[in-house]
């Protein structure tokens, strides 16, 4: 039986960022780069941010 390979599609990466509040009761922290939920309220401490900020993509398949 023949086995089905599929390829994967690269993801369009856009210019547009997008600001998200994180989910009651935590708060985002960063670090390199990268966004964490940590518990408890935003209170301002090193790597804590309020929001976090992620660019958007689309799949590489996929038309406007």
């Amino acid at each position: 039986m023949a086995k089905v390979i599929k390829k994967k599609k690269k993801l369009n990466i856009s210019n547009k960022k997008v600001s998200v509040d994180p989910p009651k009761g935590y708060h985002w922290m960063e670090e390199q780069g990268r966004y964490y939920l940590m518990e408890g309220d935003y209170k301002p401490h090193p790597g804590a941010v309020q929001k976090a900020l992620f660019k958007t993509a689309t799949h590489g398949n996929s038309k406007k």
